[in-house]
């Protein structure tokens, strides 16, 4: 018998894992899937030509400076850094006009604004200030017990756009924002709560740089190595079905497919929404069962290209796409600059996810080098590689970037994110009160449920 079972073998779990092993207590790690890393994976480019090998991820591959419990793991693994090949111009389409700027517009824009109307961009800039100043209102940690929580949870940010915004560029600008960031799903705006937005600027905000470096061979290349001294305390493959506490036992029982496994505490380290499979005894209370219900993940597919070179530097261009295009609204270079390659990440979110995973795969590919091509240019159409990644197609993840709220949920359940259910405790990049939807959340919140069992059990 172990001390203590993490279910979930992505970042936070193998986290957790590590910490208590530290503290001197057993561990066991179940994991559903049949590979440890959860929406933290990578894969290789099978393209001639390569300086080195040539690695891309399919999940999450950024790091901001302030990402400081991730940026020790990745130097206690060896893992080297660079910066984000965000050089250049930017491209911004939007209807019929195009336009290059200097400046990333992840929502907040830096630098020189891009050519669109005096009268689009001043409507945006003024939304822009107010919906800063609710965002500053906000304190750090969850925000449910805000005096003014109430109220912005009862509200959609489609509600906060239709009433501060007057133009259609202004309208999007929001509208993209909230599909485009980590911490917001993606969500289309009429689904996500106002609070969850604000919220998510406040305590993950763009304006700290949370997309400043890659990391050579990919992030998704850690998972293996914090699993690698978990040895037979690993199990792959054993989807959890129940969690039970025997009622006036300091015991709980997890129950697979397979084995019956007894330990003194149990860390769940999984979306909410894929903890609503598992069964528990005692039951667990209503606002966490309404959180596991009402958490959605969020509806994105991640597409990797690449070029045997990265071109759009040539001209003068950034290799960051953004607008209103049909099935693209983001993209950004990639490249490993050991590889000599050139890799745009592009995605497809939200309600156009929906209507592009319905197209065959050659329309599929052919939709978003179109794109790339409104973006970039007609080389944008004759890449080496392409590769798809449908997050909402994975059984044991079920969406990414990660889940979000809609009106009503925080101030419903905010508190059964985190509050232990009896000895079982919860693990997730989502139950993060800083960096929700990073990395460094998920660092963080496996850091923090490893303490407190490690508390627990003494």
């Amino acid at each position: 018998m172990n001390d203590v079972v993490v279910v979930g073998a992505g970042l936070a779990g193998l986290v957790a894992a590590r910490q208590l092993r530290r503290a001197g207590l057993s561990v066991g790690v179940i994991e559903a899937a049949p590979s440890v890393g959860g929406r933290m994976v990578r894969t290789p480019l099978q393209v001639e030509g390569a300086r080195t090998p040539a690695w891309v991820d399919l999940g999450g591959q950024w790091v901001g400076p302030s990402h400081s419990r991730f940026l020790a793991l990745l130097e206690a693994h060896g893992l080297r850094r660079f910066p984000s090949p965000h050089g250049g111009e930017t491209v911004l389409c939007f209807g019929s006009h195009r336009c290059t700027f200097s400046g990333f517009f992840q929502g907040f824009p830096e630098g020189q604004p891009p050519s669109v109307p005096s009268r689009d961009w001043d409507d945006a800039m003024a939304a822009l200030k107010q919906f800063q100043a609710l965002v500053a209102s906000l304190p750090e940690g969850h925000p449910h017990h805000h005096p003014g929580a109430a109220e912005l949870d009862r509200l959609s940010f489609q509600d906060w756009i239709d009433a501060h915004t007057h133009t259609p560029f202004a309208a999007w600008y929001f509208a993209y924002f909230c599909r485009a960031v980590g911490f917001l799903g993606p969500a289309e705006p009429d689904q996500v709560s106002l609070l969850h937005v604000a919220w998510g600027q406040r305590t993950a905000s763009q304006g700290d740089h949370p997309e400043e470096d890659l990391i050579h061979g990919g992030a998704g290349q850690l998972p293996a190595l914090l699993a690698a001294g978990l040895g037979d305390a690993l199990v792959l493959g054993e989807p959890v079905r129940a969690i039970l506490q025997p009622e006036g036992e300091a015991a709980v029982e997890v129950i697979t497919d397979r084995a019956s496994h007894h330990c003194r505490a149990v860390i769940v380290a999984m979306p909410p929404a894929l903890a609503g499979a598992i069964r528990f005894t005692p039951a667990l209370p209503t606002d966490r069962l309404a959180l596991q219900e009402g958490m959605a993940m969020g509806n994105c597919t991640k597409v990797l290209i690449a070029y045997g070179r990265p071109w759009w530097r040539e001209a003068g261009l950034s290799g960051i796409g953004i607008g209103d295009r049909p099935w693209v609204e983001l993209c950004a270079d990639s490249s490993d600059p050991e590889t000599g390659l050139g890799v745009l990440a592009a995605f497809v979110v939200g309600r156009r996810r929906e209507r592009w995973a319905a197209l065959g795969a050659d329309q599929r590919r052919a939709a978003v080098l179109e794109d790339l091509a409104a973006y970039f240019g007609p080389m944008a159409l004759e890449p080496l590689e392409y590769v798809e990644k449908n997050w909402p197609e994975e059984p044991f993840v079920g969406g990414a970037f990660a889940a979000w709220m809609p009106p009503g949920l925080w101030t419903r359940s905010g508190d059964a994110l985190l509050r232990p259910h009896g000895r079982v405790f919860w693990a997730g990049t989502e139950v993060a009160e800083r960096w929700p939807g990073f990395f460094e959340g998920a660092v963080d919140s496996g850091e923090r449920a490893a303490a407190a069992v490690a508390a627990l059990l003494g």
